[in-house]
């Protein structure tokens, strides 16, 4: 069993250090068994970074909003795994606006974070803007690279690819003021249903060229990479080697 300072002292090797922000993408599964259960990895996490830094927890529930048009940001779920469910749980965390693409965030920038309300997922004043001018910390614990890293739609975004779209979805919304509100927002998805996302070409190649980093933690790995290294590399594949992130399904009869 994995104790608290076994895992704080894992994490440290990231070379995370306290007021630093990092976006932490999970399975609990992956780790062993840990002392405590999922809560002592939140509560390790938030100790690496310290009060003075922030922590972010992907809390993406895509079904609400995109195919039951409701989104209500103190009781719809996270779909992102236990540890993000519980992160959310938590009276000292904060939940940003995106229906589509929320993070219960904890720490020093909460509010700064809570405050990110951007209509399209991947703009100029979503969470991922924000983090990447920060350039705060992708962690990824003991994931495949095709289930991690969501930072890498923004890049495509940003950059511009002729395999995804802008999609709006409309819905009732819940705020924090807790008034029901019709409201419209975005996400950039698939150009169609044949495009299937699948980006470990990529991301391989970015972990052989340093990128990307590797630890093991318990017997999780773990990889991290900071925002800005990531964006300035990533894009460079979106750019000149899309079929690294994607592939095209060829149709059935």
């Amino acid at each position: 069993m994995l104790t608290y300072q076994d895992l704080l002292d894992g994490f440290r090797k990231t070379g995370v250090r306290a007021g630093d922000i990092i976006m932490v993408h999970s399975s609990y599964k992956s780790l062993g068994g840990v002392e405590g259960g999922a809560d002592t990895l939140i509560d390790v996490l938030c100790a690496l970074v310290g009060p003075e830094g922030t922590v972010l927890f992907p809390t993406f529930n895509f079904q609400s909003w995109t195919e039951t048009h409701y989104f209500d940001i103190l009781e719809t779920p996270s779909k992102m795994g236990i540890i993000t469910e519980l992160a959310r749980l938590r009276p000292d965390t904060l939940r940003t606006p995106h229906p589509i693409y929320s993070f219960a965030v904890w720490g020093a920038r909460k509010q700064e974070f809570a405050a990110a309300d951007d209509v399209e997922a991947y703009g100029p004043n979503s969470v991922f803007a924000l983090f990447h001018r920060l350039n705060g910390t992708i962690v990824s614990i003991g994931l495949d690279f095709n289930s991690t890293f969501s930072m890498h739609h923004y890049i495509e975004y940003n950059v511009g690819c002729d395999y995804r779209r802008v999609k709006e979805f409309s819905g009732i919304y819940v705020g924090y003021d807790r008034v029901p509100r019709i409201k419209t927002y975005s996400m950039f998805v698939r150009k169609n249903e044949r495009v299937k996302t699948y980006i470990v070409p990529g991301m391989n190649e970015l972990l052989a060229a340093g990128v990307i980093k590797e630890i093991q933690v318990g017997a999780a790995k773990v990889h991290f990479a900071t925002a800005q290294e990531f964006y300035d590399n990533m894009a460079v594949i979106v750019r000149e080697h899309p079929e690294k992130l994607h592939y095209i399904e060829e149709p059935t009869y």
